[in-house]
């Protein structure tokens, strides 16, 4: 029974990196049991832990009990390793799964390992395993590829993410060819036991290591834009917040005074809301809400911006547009709300608003003062008996010279 002093400094950096696993995989199983969102991705991430943790300890295993069965475990492992990966991945990014490319290059796996066991078959089993592993990396770096691309299209971070999966699938590719181009070394280095150098052990273990940190630094990406989400976004409505509403006013307000065109805003509120709390409980209220707001967004342009601005109102801004373009949109909201159905309880709920109008002043205007008119048109709407639309009057009409 050999003995600690009998191993190699790559036995020992191996065994060294299948507890790294151990606590990795453990980490991924703590990350799914929080985050219910990517349980199942954690849990495929679990299992490429333990697998590559696994084939780092078969190398030692193998080296000293020389069976070949052992050995071509290792392989396995390893390949089961990278094809859970991926399919974590395609989890995580809502990517259709790939099973049968997967069953694939198991079938091909297993073939290579039947018609190439032994020793003198070590090159053309080592070629065909490292190039499979290889188009693994590659389908690897095409997936992180195409969901940064679709999350965020900055090449920076795009070459970050895919980089550890581009350097494996080099380092694998690297190492078909030399099975291939130094069959001799490679048959003697297998009959010997010492398949795999240290220089060999710690290529693996770093991109084991890289490939988990991958993993993690897109579930902290992820996690990071859902934060991001969550402080700009109504989270009952999905609409912008009044803090990112606030943002996108005083961007608007800025292109308004270097460009100068128009553009206005409505205030939208629902018409007694508070008797629907009352009579039919806050759930049917925030149904009620939730329905407008899908609504609104709905039937407004692409260029437009819709928040909810408190309670049953919400504020819209539309770029680019006069007093008069808004006041006909606004009667076009006023009347879609008016017949919009609002399933509750097996009946439909039938709600109006109300819309003050208002247009940007460009000559000492600010976004306080063009609020402040918006709402006023809507108290008068209001006060005017609801559900209509109202507009702020004109310079002229106040007695001032037309903006």
């Amino acid at each position: 029974m050999p003995t600690l002093n009998d191993w190699q400094p790559a036995q020992i950096g191996l065994a060294m990196a299948f507890l790294q696993e151990l606590v990795i995989a453990l980490g991924w199983l703590t990350t799914g049991w929080l985050l219910n969102n990517v349980r199942r991705p954690a849990l495929h991430w679990a299992g490429f832990s333990l697998l590559s943790g696994g084939s780092f300890l078969n190398f030692v295993v193998s080296a000293h009990a020389q069976l070949e069965l052992v050995r071509l475990l290792g392989n396995t492992l390893f390949m089961g390793a990278l094809l859970l990966q991926t399919r974590g991945l395609l989890l995580f990014t809502r990517q259709p799964l790939q099973d049968r490319l997967s069953i694939g290059a198991m079938a091909l796996l297993m073939g290579a390992l039947w018609l190439w066991p032994s020793h003198a078959d070590a090159p053309w089993r080592v070629a065909t395993i490292s190039a499979l592993s290889c188009l693994c990396c590659l389908w690897t770096a095409m997936v992180i590829f195409r969901y940064m691309r679709r999350e965020i299209a900055r090449s920076r971070w795009m070459a970050l993410f895919t980089l550890p999966s581009l350097l494996g699938a080099a380092v694998l590719a690297h190492r078909a060819v030399m099975a291939l181009l130094e069959p001799e070394r490679l048959i003697q280095a297998s009959m010997a036991g010492t398949s795999i150098s240290l220089t060999s052990a710690m290529l693996w273990v770093l991109l084991s290591l890289s490939l988990e940190l991958t993993l993690f630094g897109l579930v902290i990406f992820k996690l990071g834009g859902q934060l991001r989400r969550a402080a700009r976004h109504d989270r009952l409505t999905g609409l912008l917040n009044r803090h990112a509403m606030d943002d996108v006013l005083t961007l608007e307000r800025q292109r308004a005074r270097r460009m100068a065109p128009p553009f206005s805003a409505l205030m939208v509120d629902i018409d007694h809301f508070k008797q629907v709390n009352d009579r039919l409980g806050h759930a049917a209220g925030d149904h009620t809400l939730r329905t407008v707001a899908q609504h609104l967004r709905r039937h407004l342009r692409a260029t437009d911006v819709v928040s909810r601005w408190g309670g049953e109102e919400f504020l819209v801004l539309l770029p680019a547009t006069s007093r008069a373009e808004a006041s006909h949109l606004a009667e076009k909201l006023c009347e879609g709300v008016r017949r919009l159905p609002i399933p509750w309880g097996g009946e439909d709920l039938r709600c109006t608003v109300s819309i003050g109008v208002a247009q940007w002043r460009a000559a000492g205007d600010t976004s306080d003062a063009l609020l402040a008119r918006a709402d006023q048109a809507l108290y008068c709407a209001k006060n005017g008996g609801r559900d209509r639309v109202c507009v702020e009057p004109t310079l002229v009409q106040t007695g001032h010279i037309a903006a």
